[in-house]
């Protein structure tokens, strides 16, 4: 295998966990819908958008770090 094949496939797994946590946080936003408004949300759909956005974080973070690697383990090798 080539050295670029090995780094992406060193670094896939937080690419894969971004990947779950985005489709998660759609899923949440789409099953409690986008025309709720503040004071018609239950606490447990509260509970729900707050994780959702929790989701939307760290897929985030998770993209970043994966991009910060993968520049990383080109430079070093560069």
């Amino acid at each position: 295998m080539g050295t670029d094949v090995e780094i992406w496939m060193l670094f896939a797994p937080f690419w894969l966990l971004g990947m779950f946590a985005a489709v998660g946080a759609l899923w949440h936003f789409t099953h409690l819908g986008t025309r709720l408004q503040r004071h018609a949300v239950s606490a447990e759909s509260h509970h729900h958008f707050k994780r959702a956005k929790l989701a939307m974080v760290l897929c985030v973070a998770l993209l970043i770090l994966g991009l910060v690697a993968g520049i990383l383990g080109t430079l070093w090798r560069g």
